[in-house]
């Protein structure tokens, strides 16, 4: 939030360090001018406080938030134990706007999790949950099997191809993925060079052993990140809508929570958010599938969990979100 704040007051601080230089000027030699910014450890935001009472929520005082930390990148669990990744940033930016204090459960079942009373909200449950004991209060992200590209100029412009443009081609793919699957439905004559893990795919992009990669949306782009030049190019498969879910009755706590998302929303810290995890990836994915596939290349994204590599797609090694 203090990288957006300090985006959009853009042209109010060049007005200043500019009469800050000409100050400089016209003490040279009597004084130095040194210009600083506080740590973000120093910058302390407005403490808003919260109309929801001990009647509205699990535990008075948090927004108990569920969600599956083992679906990296949205969702993972620390080392040292501290929540990460993208749904776990929505919530903390949603209990901020609500002015409570968070707390995580870890659950891949949103409707028993807010039934039986352990979280006020889950994030990530998918738009097709049909219980009629919780609504979906907003779409958070849309994920399916996608192919990125590295650009050698540096580039993050997406190239213009579609299916036969990747006749020959060499793609990286997890062996016996969804998304090798999705290509060969699809029709795609291609090469498909298989590793055992998705980070394996990106380093055979990034050294030329391959052309493409192709995996799930959201796992490529957060790890395209740590390859300068690697962009999304379309998806190749049906999508799923991950959303923000809700009791049915959950009465002021809905209320307010659907409040807080819109905040966040309108003000740009929703994207900025998903950019710092996602990077240039676009938020909606539905107009982004490659064109001249030939038949129905529906199938479940593949979920790509952290572990040890042994039997899932992404493993991460070190931390690459760049929020702090």
């Amino acid at each position: 939030m203090v990288r957006r704040n300090w985006a959009k007051g853009g042209r109010s601080w060049s007005v200043l360090l500019a009469a800050g230089a000409c100050a400089c000027v016209l003490t040279l030699g009597l004084s130095g001018c040194v210009f600083t910014t506080p740590p973000r450890a120093e910058v302390k935001r407005e403490r808003v406080e919260s109309s929801l009472t001990s009647s509205d929520l699990v535990s008075e005082g948090y927004l108990t938030v569920a969600m599956d930390t083992t679906e990296a990148p949205q969702a993972m669990i620390e080392t040292d134990g501290t929540p990460s990744g993208y749904y776990a940033d929505v919530a903390r930016a949603l209990a901020e706007r609500l002015g409570l204090d968070l707390k995580v459960v870890s659950s891949a079942d949103a409707p028993g999790t807010l039934s039986d009373g352990e979280a006020d909200i889950f994030l990530g449950g998918k738009s097709t949950d049909d219980d009629e004991e919780i609504v979906i209060a907003g779409n958070l992200l849309e994920d399916g099997s996608s192919l990125f590209v590295h650009n050698e100029d540096g580039s993050l412009e997406s190239p213009a191809l579609d299916a036969d443009s990747l006749s020959g081609a060499v793609i990286a793919v997890q062996g016996d993925s969804a998304s090798q699957d999705a290509l060969v439905r699809g029709g795609v004559t291609a090469t498909f060079k298989t590793y055992s893990n998705v980070n394996e795919c990106f380093e055979a992009l990034g050294s030329g052993e391959a052309e493409y990669v192709a995996c799930d949306a959201t796992a490529g782009a957060y790890l395209a990140r740590a390859y300068p030049g690697t962009v999304f190019v379309a998806t190749l498969s049906s999508l799923a809508s991950y959303g923000l879910i809700l009791p049915a009755d959950g009465g002021n706590l809905a209320s307010a929570v659907e409040d807080a998302l819109a905040a966040i929303e309108s003000d740009g810290t929703l994207d900025a958010i998903y950019r710092s995890w996602y990077g240039s990836l676009p938020f909606g994915l539905s107009n982004e599938q490659l064109a001249g596939l030939s038949a129905s290349t529906d199938d479940a994204s593949e979920d790509e969990a952290v572990d040890s590599g042994e039997d899932g797609e992404l493993v991460i090694e070190g931390d690459l979100n760049a929020l702090d």
